[in-house]
């Protein structure tokens, strides 16, 4: 979350920026104006505690009617402190209903607009391929048919449920090892996270409010429990409550099941497995300090696209609007794979510099030379989806259906072609 101090002296700032965002102006005054508010009956509470603390001091030199009279006086006392510590937890209340919901500082640079209609093309990498044939959607192609099962999926889930089978999910894990084996020679530890994680770790890393009807909620007795829609949070927790040596930029990457609702997304991509409820995906996430983010935002979002173009993908960077950028975003740069057949661009990855809103609240500092601790900065990228394995199949498909393996994959997969 942001700086609560930092809002309180700087409310047009905020303003400005939830102007950008396209979201509640008045959020940042509402915000202040609890915090003072929760400040000063804090004050109060305070000051009648240390009464209460020092009768107990005086009490034991009291006897007879004075003793009797100033305990009647400290009931009066202890019914005060009660009554201001619930004026404290019902403003506390209203204000972390507010807090969570105040975004990021945006970054300079960044386009303002709605929504996505603003996002810009900042670069392009690889040609568009060309085709002597009418190029088909990838759900189309023999092998996705043959080894996609979408009807069997949802008999056993719901909408959208699937199984993939045979030469595709062996492509799939193949693509996925080749990517998690170039971030870890890249200098990323590989972390097994957990994929239920409680409602805590999600407010704390920005998840929540803002995503959490995207989340599965699951219950062991009276307590919940969240499916997570990316590693990202239970490997930037990983971290929490520490003060890191930060000499090297601190670089994870996990692989895992994800899940998501995708609420909001009736009626579309209800073909194919771009919208799905679950989905594998490596992640990864940077911990450094202040003044290395900006760098460090490059080189995640160059890792990715060097991966993508390794395959010979064709893919453009847009850099993300003021209306679109998510809420913990400071920048954010989307990355997406060309898909011939539909004639459009789809995203395969989100690279995002947070800067300090998740580390705040996941008390994550490091050292400085000074042997001050400050808190660290924090960045993520998708590292692979199983989109990147559909951009492949529309971008490489051959004239009689067969898909050209990436050169790169060849020798992995054991042939040229997915047929």
């Amino acid at each position: 979350m942001i700086d609560i101090k930092h809002l309180a002296q700087n409310i047009a700032q905020y303003e400005n920026e939830l102007a950008k965002r396209n979201m509640d102006t008045t959020l940042a005054t509402k915000a202040a104006e609890l915090y003072e508010t929760i400040k000063t009956i804090q004050q109060e509470l305070d000051e009648v505690r240390k009464q209460k603390n020092d009768f107990n001091k005086e009490v034991l030199t009291l006897a007879g009617e004075a003793k009797q009279e100033a305990i009647g006086k400290m009931k009066a006392v202890a019914e005060t402190i009660k009554e201001l510590e619930e004026r404290v937890r019902a403003h506390q209340t209203d204000f972390d209903a507010i807090i969570y919901r105040i975004p990021n500082v945006t970054w300079d640079g960044i386009p303002v607009g709605k929504d996505d209609e603003a996002n810009v093309e900042t670069k392009l990498f690889g040609q568009k391929p060309v085709f002597d044939f009418e190029a088909k959607n990838y759900f189309e192609l023999p092998v996705f048919k043959r080894d996609y099962l979408g009807e069997k999926g949802v008999e056993a889930f719901a909408s959208r449920g699937y199984y993939i089978k045979g030469e595709l999910a062996r492509f799939q894990r193949i693509l996925f090892n080749y990517v998690l084996e170039n971030l870890m020679g890249r200098g990323f530890e590989y972390v097994i996270p957990p994929i239920m994680v409680n409602e805590k770790l999600l407010y704390g890393t920005g998840f929540f409010p803002t995503a959490k009807d995207d989340v599965y909620k699951v219950y062991e007795g009276d307590k919940e429990f969240y499916l997570t829609g990316t590693s990202e949070a239970a490997l930037m927790f990983l971290d929490s409550n520490s003060v890191l040596d930060l000499t090297k930029p601190r670089l994870l990457t996990g692989w895992t099941t994800c899940f998501r609702k995708e609420s909001g997304t009736y009626g579309k991509d209800t073909q194919g497995g771009i919208r799905v409820h679950q989905f594998e995906k490596v992640e990864t996430v940077v911990i450094c300090k202040p003044e290395e983010s900006a760098a460090m935002f490059d080189v995640i979002t160059n890792v990715f696209t060097e991966n993508m173009v390794s395959l010979g993908l064709h893919v453009h960077h847009l850099e993300v609007s003021s209306g679109d950028i998510g809420i913990k975003n400071n920048r954010q740069i989307d990355i997406e794979a060309w898909f011939p057949a539909q004639g459009k661009y789809r995203e395969l990855s989100s690279s995002s510099n947070c800067t300090n809103y998740q580390t705040r609240n996941l008390n994550i500092k490091y050292q400085t030379e000074l042997g001050d601790t400050e808190l660290a900065h924090s960045l993520n990228c998708t590292g692979v989806t199983n989109r990147a394995m559909f951009a492949i199949m529309e971008q490489f498909q051959q004239a009689d259906g067969k898909v050209k393996i990436p050169q790169v994959l060849v020798e992995r997969f054991g042939k040229e072609f997915l047929e």
